[in-house]
C-alpha cells in the first residue's frame, strides 16, 4: 500500500458526493423522478462500501444516513418531505469535510516508487509505449502525404497501391498499440472484491475465503469498472445473505469457512461472468413475504425460483429483519441489473435450497489480453489461450491413410482424443508433428500441429460482425504488421475433438487449383476475406486497388475474383468492364462484394459481367464459399 492509502478512494468518493449533491438539489416540491432517487440511492450505497472497504468508518455511516433520507423518495410518488433534500445536502457538506481531512498523505517524505495497484478504472502508460504511438501515427502521416503527392502528379498506380498498403498497416498497428494502452488487469478487479469479501466477513464474524478466476486477463478498464460497481453488491450480498453463521454451517454439515467466488473467461464474442457462493442460497419463504409486503406479488401458489430470482433484480427488495450498513435496502441485485443492462448484456440467476447462489453474467467484450501459444498447422499461424494449454510433445509415426480406427494419443493410461488442426483449417492430408494437450479431467484432448511457435501476448478482438460465428475461434488478434491470425476457442476445439472419425484424412494435400484474388481498398475487409479464403483451402493474393488488380491479373492466372465497388481511382464496376474486353481475361469469374446496395448499383454490376453481387451488410460467409466453388468447378 503506498503512503497515501486513501489516493483512490477520494477521487471516487468525490465523484460520488457531487453527483449526489447535484441530484439533491433538484429534488423540487413536485413528484420526484424515481430513476433519479433511484440512482442517488446506488451512489450513497456505493459510497458507503467504498468508505467501509478503505475503513472509514464515520464516512460510512454518513452515506448510510444520506440512504435513510433518500429512502423515502425510492416510490416518487409524493411531493418529498419537507427539508429532504436539504437534510441530504448537510450530510454532504459532512462528507466533504471528511474527505478534506484525508487531503495530506500520513508521510510527508516524498516517494519515487509509483502504487502498485492502480484503481480499477485505469492504466498505465509508460514513455516507450507513447512513443511507439507517435511514431506509428507520424509514419502514416507521411505516407499518406507521399500517396497525395503522387496523386497530384498522377504518378503510378502501382507506388499509390503499396503507399496506401504500407499506410494501413502503420495506422492497423498504432489502433494495436493504442488497444493495448487501454487494458487493465482482471486480478486488479479480484483484489477489490476479495477486500469487500473480508471487510463484509469481519464486520459480521463469518470466516469466508474468497476464490477467482482468470486474473490473468486483461480487460478494457471502463468494463472492468462497470463490473467492480455491481461485482462489488454481488459480493458483499453473498457474505451477508448466503454465508451462514459458523454455528448454522457445522449444523447443516459444512465447513466452517464459506466460500465466495468469481470468474471470467472469454467466449467468441461475449465475456462470461460466473459467481457463486455455499451459503444458504434463496430463502424463498423470505423472498415471498418481502415481495408480498411490498405489494410486488399477490401471494397465490407457490413462488418459483425463476419469480424470486426476478423479485430480487428488479430491485429495492430486501430479506434483511433489521437495517445496518451492510444489508437492509436491497439495492444490491439492481446495480447489478443496472450495469449488466448498460453493458448490453444478459443474467442468469439460480439457487438450490442450502447450496448457495448462482450467478451466470454475460456481456460483449471488444478488447482483452492475454498469454498465448502461437501454433502452425497447414500453413496457417493461430493462437491458443496458454491458460488452456497443458503440455506438449513431438508425435510418433501415425496410422497410414485410410486406417479405419479413430486417431488417439495415450497419455498415461488414458486415450485421448488427437484432432487434427490442419484439417480443421481445411488442409487435409497433412500429418500433425507435434500434439498439445489441452482441457482438464474427462475433457482433455489433443490438438495435432506442424509446429509450436512459442508464446507471445495476444490482443483479442471479436471477429467482424460481418463474419459468422465460428465454433472454433475466440476472435482474432493482429500482429505487429497487422496481420491477423486466429484465436482458437478450447470448447470448440474440445468438440471437435470428440466427434467421431473413422479414419485419417487420405490424399497428398489439397487440391491443387489457381489462386483466388481479392481487390478491395479497405485493409480490414482484404484481411477478413484472406483469413476465410485461406481457411477454405485456397491460395489467395490481394491487391489495395483495382489498378494494382490488373497489374496482378497480367502477372499471373486466377480462378476467381472478389472486387469491391467503391475504391480510389478507378471502381470495381470499370474494372470488370475493361476485363470484358481483354481476350485472355474475360473469361475470370468475378464476385462484386461491395457496400452498394442499391437495384441500380446490382443491375450495374450484372452488365459489368460480375458472376454475383455480394452486399457487405448481409455477408453470409456459407454463401460466399458455397458460390465460389460453383464457379471454380
Amino acid at each position: 500500500m503506498s503512503p497515501d492509502r486513501y489516493r483512490h478512494f477520494r477521487i471516487e468518493a468525490r465523484e460520488l458526493a457531487d453527483a449526489l449533491r447535484s441530484g439533491a438539489m433538484g429534488l423540487g416540491a413536485g413528484p420526484s423522478p424515481q430513476g433519479a432517487v433511484t440512482a442517488m440511492l446506488r451512489q450513497a450505497h456505493t459510497l458507503k462500501g467504498a468508505a467501509r472497504v478503505v475503513g472509514l468508518a464515520s464516512l460510512a455511516d454518513l452515506a448510510h444516513q444520506a440512504e435513510a433520507q433518500l429512502e423515502a423518495l425510492r416510490d416518487g410518488a409524493l411531493p418529498p418531505p419537507a427539508g429532504a433534500a436539504g437534510r441530504v445536502l448537510a450530510l454532504l457538506e459532512s462528507v466533504d469535510a471528511e474527505l478534506n481531512g484525508l487531503d495530506a498523505p500520513p508521510s510527508p517524505a516524498p516517494q519515487l516508487a509509483a502504487d502498485p495497484l492502480p484503481p480499477v478504472g485505469s492504466v498505465r502508460l509508460g514513455v516507450k509505449e507513447l512513443d511507439e504511438l507517435i511514431d506509428l501515427q507520424r509514419s502514416a502521416r507521411l505516407r499518406l502525404a507521399q500517396m497525395a503527392e503522387l496523386a497530384a502528379g498522377r504518378g503510378p498506380a502501382s507506388a499509390l497501391a503499396q503507399g496506401l498498403e504500407q499506410a494501413g498497416r502503420d495506422l492497423a498497428s498504432a489502433q494495436l498499440s493504442a488497444g493495448r494502452m487501454r487494458l487493465a488487469p482482471v486480478s486488479r478487479l479480484f483484489y477489490f472484491l476479495e477486500q469487500v469479501c473480508g471487510d463484509a466477513a469481519g464486520a459480521l464474524g463469518k470466516a469466508v475465503r474468497f476464490e477467482a478466476a482468470g486474473g490473468g486477463l486483461r480487460l478494457e478498464a471502463p468494463l472492468l469498472l462497470a463490473l467492480q460497481d455491481g461485482l462489488q453488491h454481488i459480493v458483499r450480498n453473498a457474505v451477508v445473505h448466503g454465508i451462514e453463521p459458523p454455528e448454522a454451517r457445522a449444523k447443516a454439515g459444512k465447513a466452517a469457512c464459506g466460500i465466495v467466488g468469481v470468474a471470467l473467461t472469454l467466449a467468441s464474442r461475449r465475456l462470461l461472468i460466473h459467481c457463486w457462493d455455499d451459503g444458504q442460497g434463496l430463502d424463498l419463504g423470505a423472498i415471498g413475504a418481502a415481495a408480498k409486503a411490498r405489494g410486488l406479488w399477490d401471494g397465490s401458489g407457490a413462488l418459483s425460483e425463476k419469480a424470486a430470482g426476478g423479485l430480487l433484480l428488479s430491485g429495492g427488495l430486501t430479506t434483511s429483519r433489521e437495517l445496518t450498513e451492510l444489508a437492509g435496502r436491497g439495492l444490491g441485485m439492481g446495480i447489478l441489473r443496472s450495469v449488466v443492462e448498460r453493458l448490453k448484456g444478459s443474467l442468469q440467476l439460480s439457487s438450490g435450497q442450502g447450496h448457495g447462489l448462482d450467478l451466470r453474467i454475460e456481456v460483449p467484450a471488444r478488447l482483452s489480453a492475454y498469454a498465448a501459444l502461437e501454433v502452425e498447422a497447414g500453413g496457417r499461424a493461430c493462437l491458443i489461450p496458454f491458460r488452456d494449454v497443458r503440455s506438449a510433445r513431438h508425435l510418433g509415426p501415425l496410422p497410414p491413410p485410410g486406417t479405419p480406427l479413430a486417431a488417439t494419443l495415450m497419455e498415461g493410461s488414458a486415450a485421448l482424443p488427437l484432432l487434427p488442426l490442419a484439417a480443421c483449417l481445411g488442409v487435409l492430408g497433412l500429418r500433425p508433428r507435434v500434439a498439445v494437450v489441452m482441457g482438464d479431467g474427462e475433457g482433455r484432448f489433443a490438438l495435432g500441429l506442424d509446429r509450436v511457435r512459442g508464446v507471445r501476448d495476444a490482443l483479442v478482438q471479436p471477429l467482424p460482425e460481418m463474419a459468422p460465428a465460428c465454433p472454433l475461434a475466440l476472435g482474432v488478434s493482429l500482429d505487429e504488421a497487422g496481420d491477423p491470425c486466429l484465436v482458437l476457442d478450447l470448447a470448440g476445439l474440445g468438440q471437435a475433438a470428440r466427434e467421431p472419425r473413422d479414419a485419417w484424412p487420405s490424399g497428398d494435400g489439397p487440391v491443387k487449383a489457381l489462386p483466388l484474388l481479392v481487390v478491395d481498398d479497405s485493409l480490414t475487409t482484404r484481411m477478413l476475406e484472406l483469413s476465410i479464403l485461406e481457411t477454405a483451402g485456397y491460395a489467395v493474393d490481394l491487391a489495395a486497388s483495382a489498378e494494382e488488380g490488373l497489374a496482378r491479373l497480367r502477372e499471373r492466372r486466377y480462378g476467381l475474383l472478389l472486387v469491391d465497388v467503391e475504391m480510389p481511382g478507378m471502381s470495381g464496376f470499370e474494372m470488370l468492364e475493361l476485363l470484358r474486353q481483354d481476350p485472355e481475361l474475360k473469361g475470370i469469374p468475378a464476385i462484386l462484394v461491395t457496400s452498394c446496395s442499391s437495384p441500380a448499383d446490382r443491375s450495374r454490376g450484372v452488365a459489368a459481367g460480375a458472376r454475383d453481387y455480394i452486399v457487405k451488410g448481409e455477408f453470409d460467409q456459407s454463401r460466399l464459399l458455397g458460390r465460389i466453388r460453383e464457379l471454380l468447378s
